[in-house]
């Protein structure tokens, strides 16, 4: 599958999941992509990503202005990280 979003792009570097859009980019880590693969539905995935993967509250804000943009961001992310 591949990922496509206006609002955001998508990139993975040694395991670590990054999201960019024009100068603002968030890291989720590792660690963190690791759990939200292991997630048992999409709604588990999602809180995981909203209240743990999104580590301060600033990202959370980046992401929420993003999610404005594409409100089916997180469902494609979740695509992209279970195919």
């Amino acid at each position: 599958m591949v990922f496509t979003s206006a609002a955001v792009t998508l990139e993975w570097n040694r395991n670590n999941l990054i999201l960019r859009r024009g100068a603002s980019q968030i890291l989720i880590n590792a660690e963190h992509v690791q759990s939200l693969r292991t997630q048992e539905s999409e709604d588990s995935f999602i809180n995981f990503f909203r209240t743990t993967a999104l580590q301060n509250r600033e990202a959370r804000r980046v992401f929420l202005s993003w999610e404005r943009k594409d409100s089916e961001l997180l469902n494609k992310i979740y695509k992209e990280m279970m195919s």
